[in-house]
């Protein structure tokens, strides 16, 4: 589906989503608990119903009740598993190593962009412990049993098998070693996970990039938080979002240090509005390694400013929903934004005003999200290839666009 955004100014106030990171994480570790979990989430979004639908092939039974849901695992897990996590990187990384520690048998399937995104770190793991691990098409196939808990892998492929391998230690009650071998990309994400787990009832010690994994999980009842990612987008329209946590753990929210050198100010003593009001810095530079996902919109925030921005350690872009370089460059390119890019960055000059233009999302949200606030401050409407994909990480997205004063046409 393609949409025609007018120029038109956003306006007013919203309720921050629900983190989908967090939904992810609470939601497996509910699902791996004995007993009986509740988890509040406001807001579903196709990735979170993924990691729904992933703790369900294992034989979780999940009763929803409004914004509550009730998880039941079972007694014994499902064995074989038929698992879909559609088009959900996280909830594949996070199932994968839950299906080996169990030692179940186990079909996932995959869809779009997914089934190019790699797997290595998992197939070299599995490989030392004879654990078969075969991709074919769309689908993974599994089979074997983690024999020894000690691991050593990189973490600047991606953090989420890092994350998948701490969330796979709670179904055990032998100890999980984690070294990292790498500096960590992301660690952001990592944070999190240990945030979430340690609610859950896990111990884990970390001394510089080793971690050590402890205790099994205990049933919790846990409210997921908002979501800062998503709130960038509408923050970055001047819209007021509400529910935000400031003392949150996610990368994201270190965005405002980067939108502040931009001369932009929070206004609002309780919730979180930006406007600018001070000049901005003339050179800026913007590490993407970890806040990956608000490169695109932080990208559109500053091409409309008279900076020169330098967005480094991009190469971990490449390996998103899409190819984010190629993406957001092309997103600034036809915004009428010259930019220059090199094997790990790219840099560029802010201008007055964006061109109207039309702009391929190539299937990845943050990129649709992007592309609609900056027909906000383009000099005529932006048509979006296939913006349907917003409703990976936010079903309503354009609903609420609407309700804060956006014009759409579906074409």
């Amino acid at each position: 589906m393609d949409r025609l955004i007018k120029n038109k100014k956003l306006e007013g106030e919203i309720t921050a989503i629900t983190s989908k990171s967090y939904a992810h994480r609470a939601i497996f570790a509910a699902g791996l608990c004995h007993k009986n979990s509740t988890i509040i989430i406001d807001d579903l979004s196709k990735d979170i119903e993924a990691s729904l639908n992933a703790i369900k092939s294992l034989g979780v039974d999940v009763l929803r009740d409004k914004n509550k849901f009730h998880i039941y695992p079972p007694k014994k897990y499902k064995n074989p598993v038929v698992a879909n996590v559609s088009e959900s990187g996280t909830t594949l990384r996070f199932l994968i190593p839950v299906i080996a520690t169990l030692g179940l048998d186990a079909k996932i399937i995959r869809e779009k962009s997914l089934i190019n995104r790699t797997n290595s770190v998992y197939k070299d793991l599995f490989k030392k412990q004879g654990i078969k691990f075969l991709e074919k098409d769309e689908s993974i196939y599994l089979s074997g049993k983690f024999q020894d808990f000690n691991f050593d892998l990189p973490g600047d492929i991606s953090s989420q098998f890092i994350s998948g391998l701490m969330i796979a230690s709670g179904t055990v009650k032998e100890d999980f070693n984690i070294n990292v071998n790498t500096k960590i990309e992301s660690k952001p994400y990592v944070d999190m996970t240990i945030d979430v787990l340690e609610k859950f009832g896990l111990l884990i010690f970390n001394d510089k990039n080793s971690y050590i994994c402890k205790n099994t999980f205990k049933a919790t009842d846990y409210i997921v938080e908002k979501d800062w990612s998503n709130a960038l987008f509408f923050l970055g329209a001047g819209v007021e979002v509400k529910g935000l946590d400031k003392n949150s753990k996610q990368g994201d929210k270190n965005a405002l240090k980067f939108l502040e050198k931009l001369g932009y100010i929070n206004v609002s003593e309780k919730e979180i509005k930006i406007k600018k009001l001070k000049k901005p810095e003339q050179k800026l530079t913007l590490d993407a390694k970890n806040i990956p996902d608000a490169v695109p919109i932080l990208c559109v925030i500053s091409a409309h400013a008279p900076v020169h921005v330098e967005i480094i350690n991009t190469r971990r872009l490449k390996l998103k929903e899409s190819d984010r370089v190629k993406s957001t460059v092309e997103m600034l390119r036809n915004l009428g934004v010259e930019v220059d890019v090199r094997e790990n960055s790219f840099s560029f000059d802010g201008i007055d005003k964006f061109n109207s233009a039309k702009i391929n999302s190539y299937n990845d949200h943050r990129i649709a999200m992007a592309a609609s606030i900056a027909a906000t401050f383009a000099d005529g409407p932006i048509k979006i290839i296939d913006s349907e994909c917003v409703e990976k990480s936010y079903t309503n997205f354009y609903c609420d666009f609407k309700r804060l004063g956006g014009e759409i046409d579906v074409l």
